[in-house]
């Protein structure tokens, strides 16, 4: 990696302590846990001792013993990595103090044969514990460590892993059954196991696998609960490797699946550690941008339109885990209460989450496959003439697990010869893998025969690529990029390598027909993470610097579409090597560098949604003691909360962020940090603040100098004068930012600023003016692949039509606005759009196309003010259509929303809905009373226009007709300022009727004429039916009888061209 001074400052100066560091004089804390490890130390060396006299002639108890003292010894020794080295060995002494202790229990000369047992396990642990003696000894010594990583360090952490994994509990509990002397014997240990399937977290299913042997009871029976109950619940269990996302590919493929369900997904659950994790997983599959605070409604609002089958594979990663186990269940408890969905998951073990209501019968766990069986397979891949007497051997000794005989049948298939496969396993095997006989070293050994295959012998590269790919979870493009990855790893041929790799089955191409990615399956990730240590270690620095390289090129240009669609699929996969690679050593030059990358990344991964703060966290740690980079760290984390729409966080992050950047001298940065506060401010509707901390923004940006900065600023001050309703000033400020944007160029800032003035553009009235700038924020999204650009433009488009009374153009828009929102899965825009699109659907009387669009919406639980908007139209669909009881509910709903959010013109515009509602139930005095409750709110025009207009109607039908009609005239001038034809039309209509009531009939005709004439500008034909048929009784209360006849047959007919439009389900 190059070295770069972007981000860098002068080290604390000597004698300085850097902030989080410890005084001269030592950490008592530090000395109680040497006390602590003495202490546990010595327990340790006694009740081994004691166990050791007793059972000196149980050979597998005396050489655990040995071992366990040989690390205690290793502990005076160590002269690197001390600390790291006696927390393992402390977690090691704690695992022996347990067996220990237990074992003195057993330690008596009747229950020596029952020792028998746990022959296997402890063997187990003693290898585990022997790797780790072997690792902690070459810390003995100093040695010169690689200048990115400590290599010493990466493998302590494995065998930290290690472990972890180790089932000491399982030897507990047989010692319990010998101590209780239960005759019952207990399942034997299975090492856990990773899984069989690549990476899938994407709306797309994998393929359907080309066969399945021995598991045809199983397909038959889950279908049989898939098909027969709803929704239903079944887990496919079994151990690693047993064919657990075969059997559920194949279900999920399967015609009667395909049949009976609208939605499948299928979700891989693998680097999933917890429930955040699987809620953002769930989120990627379904390719939602949504804060995690609204994911959980969005997800639940996506699967329950539909008949839907959700599988979720590898679950036991997330769920495994203690700690994490609660939380889990609670969201898988969630999400199985979602109507029309049905659940399938998958298990490593024999064991279900609890807070599910699983269907019956149960599905036993999946078991090995017969000897006839693996032939079969054998047969299906490499042909007949691949069975032979040592092939036979080779699968008795595999054992019946899937995967190891595909892998092996794929070696006979590409060449390999049966004896020299059964005479490399027979000789070799206890050194390709120093483990026992347990189901887990079975598969490590499939694998192991691929990696030392002799096709992989011929090119020693091949392990290096293979180590490569084996940190990427997301897989490898194949196309240009391997060119690069060629040159990052120093290799020659990379697509010989390749070929290699997929000849000895190691890797898979999937999406062959259009973005093609290279991948591992799983379990092959990570046996080459645990064992390739050499050569992980060599390819993570040129794998971290094959990504630099594109971070670094594209920095923040999103803008350009090359960018883009190279960066925003490897985004999880930088995520994942950069967590590794922060857990190393890294030089103070290199990690100036990785920071400068990693904010890069972080302006990425919010652009496409990805909000993980794992990596940020794992920097955060790392510069604690080098304060520029540390407060850049935390400046993207409060990126990420802002994001995720925690700004009480994010106020926070950044005020920390504005005070270190000042305390630092770096000003740009200071004034970078302030504007991120004053947006954040804006979001809390804390408009002062908001201004105050953007004004001092700005006037650091003007005294530094700066090109790019003032403009960001000048565009928040202009949203934020636009959220406290100061036209003038907005559209001043935003004029600033707009010219600015057109000088660096900015196609991403000029599309925002210029929707925002076309915003205001229809407040000043001036339409055409309004559309220009629309047309042009569409214009500028669009080069910039702005998708959520694009649909705001859109949505703005629509309304600007709509206030022009090209009500069809504003339907066109506004559905492609939901369309982009949709594919987007930004919820919080459909709803925007939702409440538009309704109200021009009720206009062209088009009712029940308008209930049909809001039905997969009915059941959303979300707090927002956007759903009070949806249920407001809602409300007002149904007293169009005459459901008035339906129309109070969701209206009610709606004002109850508002109230809590404090939200005043939204309580005022659905009062004035009440207000109408009540009015066609002729329940006046309730229409009064709403009416009462409105609040004056001259700067918003319709919605005062509406409350004179239901005060008006109130007043003709009190007959008191002087006040009606200086309330109405005031009612049509709000109509008229707000450019609403068909309010026009309304109210014209209820002055038609005063001069009824007050006897003027010519009047009356020419006010309905004039409400006809309005409703036709308008193109909402029912309110012309109901135009002419005041008409027709006026002109039948004067005797125009054939003037009477023609109006109420025109009305008639017109009603029945809509009237099938307008039928509501409900």
């Amino acid at each position: 990696m190059s070295s770069t001074n972007a981000l860098i400052l002068p080290s604390n100066p000597p004698g300085s302590n850097p902030p989080g560091s410890n005084p001269p004089g030592g950490n008592q804390n530090s000395t109680s846990a040497v006390d602590t490890s003495i202490q546990l130390t010595n327990t340790v060396l006694a009740v081994v001792k004691e166990v050791g006299d007793i059972l000196n002639g149980v050979p597998y108890v005396k050489s655990l013993s040995g071992v366990v003292l040989q690390i205690i010894k290793v502990r005076d020794e160590l002269k690197v990595n001390k600390k790291r080295c006696g927390e393992i060995i402390d977690k090691a002494m704690r695992m022996a103090k347990k067996i220990f202790e237990k074992l003195a229990e057993v330690a008596k000369p009747d229950r020596l044969d029952k020792l028998a047992k746990l022959e296997g396990q402890l063997k187990e642990h003693e290898r585990t514990l022997i790797d780790v003696h072997t690792a902690l000894k070459k810390h003995q010594s100093r040695s010169r460590f690689d200048r990115l990583i400590n290599r010493g360090l990466d493998e302590l952490n494995e065998h930290d892993r290690r472990l972890d994994e180790l089932k000491t509990d399982l030897i507990l509990d047989i010692i319990f059954h010998i101590t209780m002397e239960q005759a019952a014997t207990t399942a034997p240990f299975a090492p856990p196991q990773a899984t069989t399937e690549t990476d899938t977290i994407d709306h797309l299913l994998p393929p359907k696998p080309h066969f399945l042997v021995e598991r045809e009871s199983q397909v038959e029976q889950a279908l049989e609960i898939l098909l027969s109950q709803e929704p239903t619940r079944i887990a496919i269990l079994g151990g690693g490797g047993f064919g657990k996302t075969t059997l559920a590919r194949t279900i999920l493929h399967d015609p009667k699946i395909i049949e009976h369900f609208q939605e499948r997904y299928f979700l891989s659950c693998e680097g999933i550690s917890d429930a955040d994790a699987l809620l953002l997983g769930l989120g990627k599959m379904l390719g939602i941008k949504a804060a995690p605070s609204t994911m959980l409604a969005s997800i639940r609002r996506i699967l329950q339109t539909s008949t839907t089958l959700l599988c979720l594979d590898n679950f036991e990663t997330p769920w495994e885990s203690f700690e994490t186990r609660t939380k889990v269940e609670e969201l898988l408890e969630s999400i199985t209460d979602i109507p029309k969905l049905s659940l399938m998951v998958t298990i490593r073990g024999e064991q279900r989450p609890l807070k599910v209501a699983w269907s019956k019968p149960l599905l036993l766990p999946l078991s090995t496959l017969s000897l006839k069986g693996a032939q079969e397979i054998v047969e299906k891949i490499a042909g007949e003439d691949a069975i032979n007497e040592f092939t036979i051997q080779l699968l008795k000794a595999i054992d019946g697990i899937p995967l190891a005989i595909t892998l092996v049948a794929t070696l006979l298939r590409d060449g390999e010869d049966s004896e020299s496969l059964w005479t490399r396993w027979s000789t070799d095997s206890t050194q390709i893998i120093n483990v026992g006989d347990d189901r887990q070293s079975n598969l490590d050994r499939s694998i192991a025969l691929s990696v030392n295959s002799s096709r992989m012998a011929k090119n020693p590269e091949t392990r290096l690529l293979l180590a490569a790919l084996s940190l990427l979870p997301d897989g490898f493009p194949k196309g240009d990029a391997l060119k690069s990855l060629q040159n990052c790893l120093g290799v020659s041929s990379i697509h010989t390598i390749l070929q290699t790799l997929r000849t000895v089955a190691l890797v898979q191409v999937i999406n062959p027909d259009t973005s093609s990615r290279i991948q591992m399956l799983s379990p092959i990730r990570l046996f080459c993470q645990h064992f390739l240590v050499q050569e992980i270690a060599d390819a993570l620095p040129k794998t971290v610097n094959h990504y630099l390289n594109i971070l670094i090129a594209a920095r923040y240009n999103r803008e350009n579409s090359v960018n883009y669609h190279k960066i925003t699929p490897e985004v999880r996969n930088i995520h994942a090597i950069f967590q590794k690679l922060f857990l190393a050593e890294i030089q103070k030059d290199d990690l100036v560098e990785l920071v400068e990358a990693l904010v890069y990344l972080t302006n990425w991964s919010t652009y496409i949604g990805y909000y993980s703060k794992d990596t940020l966290q794992a920097a955060l740690i790392k510069t604690q003691h080098i304060p520029i980079l540390r407060v850049h760290c935390l400046f993207s984390i409060a990126k990420l909360y802002y994001w995720e729409d925690d700004f009480i966080h994010a106020s926070e992050h950044f005020q920390e962020a504005a005070n270190h950047f000042k305390q630092l001298g770096e000003c740009v940065l200071h004034a970078n940090a302030l504007k991120y506060l004053g947006d954040t401010f804006r979001m809390m509707f804390e408009l002062v603040k908001a201004e105050g901390a953007l004004n001092e923004s700005l006037e650091i940006y003007i005294k530094e100098n700066t090109t790019h900065g003032p403009a960001d600023v000048h565009y928040s001050l202009g949203i934020t004068y636009l959220a406290g309703d100061q036209l003038q000033k907005a559209e001043e400020y935003l004029t600033i930012a707009l010219d600015a944007y057109k000088q660096e160029p900015s196609l991403l800032g000029q599309a925002n600023t210029t929707c925002h003035l076309a915003e205001i553009h229809v407040s000043f009235r001036n339409l055409i003016k309004a559309e220009e700038f629309a047309n042009q924020a569409l214009e500028f999204a669009q080069k910039a692949n702005y998708a959520t650009g694009e649909g705001n433009a859109l949505e703005k488009l629509g309304r600007i039509h709509r206030h022009m009374d090209r009500i069809i153009d504003a339907r066109q828009a506004l559905e492609k606005a939901l369309s982009i929102f949709k594919h987007q899965k930004d919820l919080i825009n459909q709803l925007s759009v939702l409440a538009d699109l309704g109200e021009v659907y009720i206009q062209l009387d088009q009712l029940s196309a308008a209930e049909t669009l809001f039905k997969p919406y009915g059941q959303i639980i979300l707090n927002t003010i956007q759903l009070g908007s949806v249920l407001t139209t809602l409300g007002w669909l149904y007293t169009c259509g005459d459901f008035l009881g339906k129309a109070r509910h969701h209206l009610i709903a709606a004002l109850r929303l508002y109230q809590k959010f404090k939200y005043q013109l939204g309580q005022a515009n659905v009062l004035t809905h009440l207000g109408i509602m009540y009015l066609k139930l002729h329940q006046y005095d309730d229409a009064e009373k709403v009416v009462q409750f409105i609040p004056n709110l001259g700067g918003w025009l319709e919605t005062e226009m509406r409350r004179l207009w239901v005060l008006g109607d109130l007043y003709v039908i009190k007959e008191q007709f002087d006040d009606a009609q200086s309330t109405l005239n005031s009612a049509m001038d709000y109509a008229e300022k707000s450019l609403c034809t068909y309010q026009q039309g309304n109210i014209a209509r209820s002055l038609g009727t005063l001069y009824i009531k007050r006897g003027d009939t010519d009047l009356a005709i020419e006010k309905f004429q004039h409400a006809l004439e309005l409703h036709r500008k308008a193109q909402w034909v029912s309110e012309q039916a109901t135009d002419l048929e005041r008409l027709g009784e006026v002109y039948k209360m004067l005797k125009r009888t054939e003037e009477a006849a023609a109006a109420f047959k025109e009305a008639e007919e017109l009603m029945k061209s809509v009237l099938e439009d307008r039928q509501l389900s409900v």
